[in-house]
């Protein structure tokens, strides 16, 4: 799937993986159940690699 967008909505895009991410990594740390846990670091790992494509466009 190919998406295009302008640069400044890529740079929304990237501030939003940004923000989410951040509260994701917060929300790994203080969770104690094991399932929820690989399920949220399996989601992170998708939404980081969103944020290197994004950032990789050019806009920063």
């Amino acid at each position: 799937m190919n998406l295009e967008i302008a640069d400044e909505e890529a740079r929304e895009l990237k501030l939003a993986l940004d923000i989410r991410l951040r509260e994701m990594r917060n929300e790994l740390v203080h969770t104690d159940d094991h399932a929820y846990r690989d399920d949220l670091r399996r989601s992170l790992e998708r939404l980081e690699k969103v944020a290197e494509k994004v950032s990789g466009s050019g806009t920063r």
